[in-house]
């Protein structure tokens, strides 16, 4: 079965900024916009090639000629509108057929019910003689997203998490006019849950690596509730970031950073006065991604690098950890590594109810014993002692 291709047209760019008004210019904000739509695509069983991938001129027909040299199924071209006015609007060739009218309608009707719900006006389905719907082999559409020199319609254009919700509106539109299929996705694993490992779990797994790591497991329990975010998911991050505690890297325990914020271009990274902090900042850096700009009432932000993912237009869009791959660090498979090398085999240790050689483990890493104990072993009254005198101190 061949796959559709679909064309998206960012439309202007290069010396032809399009529109421009309230500190944006269009051709900056179609491509954007065109990115974040074929992103939403890339789930689908669709070929999605931009006419443009940068900031580039190209003329009405060249942008004509990607599209029928590809032989392109559909042709969708974003742009932003000018000249005074508020709202949305989409065209279609004035010779249109009436297969590229039903598909703009689909496509038209569920974009300008997003826009509603925004409280912006739908100005209708029109036609025109323009270039790239004229000149174009296949069924062809033009969107005109709301009018850049108009300041509330700039200002939501402004918001990331707007221009994302557009995106998968149209993504939505495409998808549903087009009849274009899922790709069967594998599992994956979500954020905004509770855990599926237990806390002994994360202590046998960290101990099993590195049995003179610290014991944290409790905070990061605690900020599960805090924040909405499954600790078991950002503690195993926290062990493939500094190595099951052990660090070695640019990061040095004192600093109390166990996930490696701020350590880009060389830095040094962020330092926490407590490791509770440390762990706090750590859930926060989630916490933008995964619910956006505003954290729990209350709580004071740690996280060094909570501005920089605001501006990436991340903020408030990812849903599971294997999303992290691409924006936390640039490898694409970062979040896959969190669950297949850290947190699935952490939820593979089998933990008893009574576990004698478990205990005796953390026993020893907390320092309350100093030498290696079989759990069948003979305790002494003297041994016992200073155990519990040992723990006066703790």
């Amino acid at each position: 079965m061949l796959v559709m291709k679909l064309i998206l047209d960012p439309g202007h760019g290069g010396k032809d900024s399009g529109a421009v008004g309230n500190g944006l210019q269009e051709k900056d904000l179609n491509f954007d916009l065109s990115k974040r739509i074929a992103a939403k695509l890339s789930a689908y069983d669709v070929d999605v090639t931009l006419t443009r991938n940068k900031d580039i001129y190209l003329d009405l027909s060249e942008r004509c000629e990607i599209a029928n040299s590809l032989r392109a199924d559909y042709f969708c071209s974003i742009h932003t509108n000018s000249g005074g006015g508020s709202g949305y609007e989409s065209y279609v060739y004035t010779g249109a057929r009436e297969d590229t009218e039903n598909i703009r309608s689909t496509i038209h009707n569920v974009v300008a019910g997003y826009y509603k719900k925004a409280g912006f006006a739908d100005r209708g389905k029109k036609r025109a003689n323009f270039a790239v719907l004229r000149d174009t082999d296949m069924p062809a559409i033009l969107l005109e997203n709301l009018f850049i020199d108009n300041k509330v319609d700039a200002g939501k254009l402004k918001e990331a998490s707007f221009l994302d919700g557009l995106a998968d509106a149209i993504s939505k539109g495409l998808v549903e006019s087009l009849r274009i299929s899922l790709i069967r996705q594998p599992e994956k694993s979500p954020v905004k849950i509770a855990a599926a490992a237990k806390p002994l779990q994360a202590s046998a797994f960290l101990s099993s690596k590195n049995p003179q790591a610290p014991d944290y497991v409790n905070i990061y329990v605690l900020m599960e509730k805090k924040y909405g975010i499954r600790w078991d998911a950002v503690f195993a991050q926290s062990c493939k970031e500094t190595a099951f505690w052990r660090f070695g890297g640019s990061v040095k325990p004192g600093q109390n950073n166990f996930a490696g914020l701020a350590t880009f271009d060389g830095k040094p990274g962020a330092s926490f006065a407590t490791p509770a902090e440390g762990i706090e900042a750590q859930f926060q850096h989630w916490h933008v991604y995964y619910y956006g700009g505003n954290l729990p009432d209350g709580v004071k932000n740690l996280d060094p690098r909570r501005d920089a993912v605001l501006k990436t237009g991340w903020a408030g869009t990812l849903q599971y950890v294997e999303d992290l791959g691409g924006r936390w660090a640039p490898s694409k498979e970062y979040g896959s590594s969190i669950i297949n090398d850290y947190l699935k085999p952490m939820m593979n240790i089998k933990i008893d109810q009574w576990d004698p050689a478990f205990e005796i483990a953390k026993l020893k890493r907390d320092g309350l014993i100093n030498s290696d104990h079989q759990p069948g072993d003979t305790v002494t009254w003297g041994e016992l002692a200073t155990v519990l005198n040992r723990m006066r101190g703790k």
